[in-house]
């Protein structure tokens, strides 16, 4: 009975060793040092406390393959120097890519939003309107070469409507519309300078479509159809389909 009763009391204090080993464990976890989640949490105070309305922001990194065409109308310029059309010409949508971040919340508890940055390398195919030609002496031309190689930062802000489709628990299909900007950042060659032909800014209008996969990460289709900002002589406009895929940073680090 004695020896029983020993092996009991040997085995409770046993056990309380170990639950505070665990515990002195945890107790030490919150000293180290998380300096991203540290700054995330700040983050998100400082947000709830200046936007009251605005609820659930979620950080998010994302990336994205995009296919890129631009429709160019050179009717108002007359240059100097002229281009073989089918050598500029290509009427196609080339292949780029794009990364950045975005923040997801809700607005009054009952609107969806989100709002994104990104740095956008375009390749974009060609088209131009106009066709001239002087037969039979000179080939099909044009008087105007677009640049279709450069870069952009971007911002977006885009409505998201939940759609009421499958278990909205675990997977949720959303439609998203909204504007965005692109700036241009790298630089514009001097074809595009001539008589102030070309145009940093693009305004955008976006639509598409999410998928959220379990809050994971989530899948995204973007079409964007853009034209410059500023009035010019040689109007641009920019069409894009963006396929991606966003994750939560907290995830991430």
């Amino acid at each position: 009975m004695y020896k029983f009763l020993l092996f009991f009391i040997t085995c409770l204090f046993i056990n309380n060793i170990i639950a505070q080993k665990i515990t002195s464990k945890q107790q030490d976890s919150l000293y180290l040092s998380h300096p991203f989640k540290d700054k995330m949490q700040r983050l998100k105070k400082s947000v709830a406390k200046n936007f009251i309305n605005f609820k659930g922001n979620e950080l998010s990194l994302f990336g994205a393959l995009s296919l890129n065409k631009q429709s160019i109308n050179d009717k108002g310029i007359t240059a100097p120097i002229n281009y073989i059309y089918d050598a500029v010409n290509s009427n196609s949508f080339n292949s780029s890519y794009s990364g950045g971040f975005r923040w997801d919340g809700i607005y009054n508890e009952k609107h969806l939003y989100s709002f994104s940055f990104a740095v956008n390398k375009i390749i974009a195919g060609s088209y131009y309107q106009n066709k001239y030609t002087i037969s039979p002496f000179v080939e099909d031309f044009t008087h105007f070469k677009a640049d279709n190689k450069y870069t952009t930062l971007s911002m977006a802000l885009h409505y998201r409507k939940l759609l009421p489709i499958n278990d909205m628990q675990k997977h949720k299909f959303y439609v998203i519309a909204g504007p965005s900007f692109d700036y241009k950042i790298s630089t514009i060659s001097n074809e595009n300078l001539i008589n102030g032909a070309g145009s940093r800014f693009f305004v955008n209008g976006d639509i598409g479509a999410e998928f959220d996969n379990q809050s994971f990460y989530v899948l995204f289709a973007h079409y964007k159809f853009g034209s410059q900002l500023f009035n010019s002589i040689v109007p641009i406009q920019l069409n894009r389909f963006e396929i991606g895929v966003s994750i939560k940073a907290s995830d991430l680090f």
